[in-house]
C-alpha cells in the first residue's frame, strides 16, 4: 500500500517536472533584451523599451522574426520596421484592440478574409478626401 502511493507521488512528480520543462526552457530562450546580439537588437530596435516586459513566447516570436530579417526583401524590411514603430507607439488599450480584431480575421472563413482584403485594398485607392468622407460618414453612424 505504501509503495502504490508512493509510485503515484513519484509520477505526478515526474509528470509536472516533465511540464515544467517547456516553460523554463521558452524562459530561458527569450532573452532579456541585454542578452541579444547587436544584430537582434538592430533588427528588433522599435521594442526594445518594452522588450523586457514581453512574454516570453512573444519574445520568442519575434526573435524568429530577426532570424529572417537577412533574408528578406529590402521593401519587406522596411514594411516590419514601420509596423513595428508603429506597434511600439500604441498604448495598451489600442494593442489590445489590434490584437483582437487580428484574431478575428484569423478566425473568418477564407472568402471573408478575401472579401475584407479586396476592401481594404479598395479603400487604400481611394484619395484622401474620399477617405475623410467615408471616415466622418462611418463616425456618425456610429453615433446615431
Amino acid at each position: 500500500m505504501a509503495f502504490a502511493h508512493f509510485a503515484r507521488t513519484a509520477t505526478v512528480a515526474g509528470a509536472l517536472a516533465l511540464l515544467a520543462v517547456p516553460t523554463a526552457s521558452i524562459a530561458q530562450s527569450a532573452p532579456e533584451w541585454s542578452h541579444l546580439s547587436a544584430q537582434q537588437q538592430a533588427v528588433l530596435a522599435p521594442l526594445e523599451q518594452e522588450w523586457n516586459q514581453l512574454a516570453p513566447q512573444r519574445r520568442q516570436r519575434w526573435l524568429k522574426v530577426a532570424r529572417r530579417y537577412p533574408d528578406m526583401l529590402p521593401e519587406h524590411q522596411q514594411r516590419l520596421q514601420a509596423r513595428m514603430q508603429q506597434w511600439a507607439r500604441l498604448t495598451p488599450e489600442q494593442r489590445a484592440q489590434a490584437s483582437a480584431r487580428y484574431q478575428r480575421i484569423r478566425e473568418m472563413a477564407p472568402e471573408e478574409r478575401e472579401a475584407l482584403r479586396k476592401s481594404w485594398h479598395e479603400y487604400q485607392n481611394l484619395s484622401e478626401d474620399q477617405r475623410q468622407e467615408l471616415r466622418e460618414h462611418h463616425y456618425r453612424g456610429r453615433q446615431d
